[in-house]
């Protein structure tokens, strides 16, 4: 039988009040085991539906190096044959369509054959719909019966809502040698993704990764590793584009003419110069003309490098055996296959391999400097990752699990600077004042347990709403919030506090002398739980803390303070927006408006 329960605690006095109610049948009715009427129950909010204001383009800009990721674990799904048709996925591309659904591209095997897609609504439930791109048997150039084989599909919604999608063609046999056989093919579907257009072939070449961008003025720029310069060295690569100002209709250079050389970096190899900077991804910075693009550097080591296109927007195009442009950074950081993409507030993210391992990056608005500190989300070993920002607040992180044969996917939650909003709040436990508007705070990527933390005030206190979602309530879980004015190093001071709380109400509060110590905060408190504590072989739902705290006792500077926001399951452990076991402030995210 489930239980709720709600707790006040005023100071160190709490006071407890207990409602049962039994498990509801399907019709959603209260059926006691002693024929209790039907009590209320909770109403967590999940995260998907906190962060729902309009967001002010580049309006974290300034604040950009306390932002973080965390991934939704509860929404973590691993896709493989019976979702998407094949053995073993690779190179996924997923895209949100006009129409709100998902499509992912993909081939099959390291290399691939053929091109596949698949369809979701939800981001868990997955349609097979076999092959946009088929493998079939040619006469090669060269008069040899050979196959036509496609790899590395990218897609684009269009602004009218049109989907493209592209893919690398090449012959299978001598594939580098035959150059008049491989080549970038384009389908169209206008009506997301139901039905495809006859494939046509828009760029004659050896070539790689092509990636597709739409710019605000509708010109499509597809972007792609050019392997025709010289069969002397592999690695001897750069990026090239070919440009569409009519809805991907027609394309510029034609087909079978040289490509736009745009991206590309100098190195020497036993005496002999090369040229990398390949697998390009590109972004339209925010308010800006500007483009940025995050490439791979293959030169004996694999690292992520930058180019940056000037204001206007416009990459210079390049002679065959020329380098540019100028703005860019090379061998930024190590790693391979990066995905570049930016939220509105301004926050870049780059993924990236290494080690087999997929990492992310957070950088700043002018995607130029970016976090010594990655984060590894994935259980999963494999290469080839990908984003796709699915709103103001989150995007989709997917890669290969290539020993298991399936494709790893969550969305992710951006934790940044939050408002908080002027409210009256009765402290209760009762989240109903608060709305799904709220700016929140993250932690869920350690287990199925997560939690939020919104924040409001009035003229006497600073309140704030903790909710945890948590199938498994235990008596050792807990939440807890630290809470710090802005400082000039960054290191605690005896002004900070951390207040924890549980299911059943407060835990513990207490300021920072060097290590914490217990101090009375004069704290409101108000719990209520949905669950059974003791009995762990059924579900629990989760617990909402109301608190209140003096005004008096934080130091709030021009408004703001800094906070740090963390969660304990005893099935996942610690889980944390910014490490705790450190005494510094530096990545605590400020909440301001107070």
């Amino acid at each position: 039988m489930k239980s709720f329960f709600r707790t006040t605690a005023l100071l160190t006095i709490i006071c407890c009040s207990l409602m049962a109610c039994g498990d509801k049948d399907e019709d959603g009715a209260g059926g006691g085991d002693n024929g209790n009427p039907e009590q209320p129950t909770l109403k967590i909010t999940p995260i998907d539906k906190l962060n729902q204001g309009t967001t002010t383009l580049n309006s974290h800009a300034d604040v950009t190096s306390r932002s973080s990721l965390k991934m939704n674990y509860r929404s973590y799904i691993s896709l493989g044959k019976s979702a998407l048709g094949v053995d073993k996925p690779h190179y996924p591309r997923i895209k949100k369509m006009a129409n709100g659904n998902y499509i992912m591209f993909f081939h099959n095997n390291q290399i691939g054959a053929s091109c596949y897609y698949a369809y979701s609504q939800d981001l868990k439930l997955w349609s097979a719909k076999g092959k946009i791109f088929s493998n079939y048997s040619i006469t090669d150039s060269k008069g040899n019966a050979n196959e036509r084989r496609f790899s590395n599909s990218d897609g684009l919604v269009l602004s009218n809502g049109d989907i493209l999608v592209v893919a690398s063609y090449r012959a299978n046999e001598g594939y580098k040698d035959l150059p008049l056989d491989a080549g970038l093919v384009m389908s169209r579907s206008t009506d997301n993704g139901a039905r495809w257009s006859t494939p046509i072939s828009i760029y004659q070449g050896v070539n790689w990764e092509p990636y597709l961008l739409q710019l605000p003025s509708g010109e499509i720029h597809c972007y792609f590793t050019d392997s025709s310069r010289t069969n002397i060295e592999g690695t001897d690569t750069g990026t090239a584009m070919i440009v569409s100002k009519d809805n991907g209709k027609t394309w510029t250079p034609g087909f079978g003419s040289v490509p736009f050389y745009v991206i590309r970096t100098k190195h020497v190899k036993n005496g002999n110069t090369y040229f990398n900077n390949q697998m390009p991804s590109v972004i339209k910075l925010n308010g800006s003309n500007e483009l940025a693009a995050a490439l791979e550097a293959n030169i004996g080591s694999y690292n992520i490098s930058f180019a940056y296109s000037g204001e206007d927007g416009e990459w210079e195009y390049l002679k065959v055996n020329e380098e540019g442009p100028i703005d860019r950074h090379d061998s930024a950081f190590e790693g391979s296959a990066p995905y570049l993409v930016q939220f509105p507030s301004g926050e870049t993210v780059v993924s990236y391999n290494k080690s087999s391992t997929y990492y992310m990056k957070m950088g700043d608005a002018k995607s130029r400097n970016f976090a010594d500190k990655s984060y590894a989300p994935f259980p999963g070993k494999g290469f080839w990752g990908t984003l796709e920002r699915i709103d103001e607040h989150q995007l989709l992180g997917a890669m290969p699990n290539t020993a298991d044969g399936i494709i790893m996917l969550a969305p992710f939650i951006l934790n940044h600077r939050i408002t908080a909003a002027r409210r009256n709040i009765k402290v209760d436990g009762d989240n109903s004042e608060w709305n799904n508007t709220d700016h929140a705070l993250f932690v869920g990527d350690k287990s199925q347990a997560q939690g939020t933390l919104r924040c409001t005030f009035d003229n006497d206190n600073v309140y704030f709403l903790v909710e945890v979602l948590d199938k498994s309530i235990s008596k050792d879980d807990y939440a807890t919030i630290y809470i710090s004015p802005v400082t000039e190093n960054g290191k605690l001071t005896n002004e900070a506090c951390r207040i924890r709380v549980s299911h059943d109400g407060l835990r513990s509060s207490d300021v920072y002398s060097g290590s914490w110590t217990g101090a009375n905060l004069n704290l409101s408190v108000g719990a209520a739980f949905q669950g059974t504590v003791f009995n762990s072989y059924d579900e629990d739902y989760g617990y909402i803390v109301e608190i209140a705290i003096p005004r008096s006792k934080l130091n709030v500077k021009s408004g703001e303070i800094l906070v740090n926001f963390s969660i304990f399951d005893s099935q996942g452990g610690e889980d944390a927006v910014s490490d705790t076991s450190v005494a510094s402030t530096v990545n605590w995210i400020p909440i301001n408006g107070l």
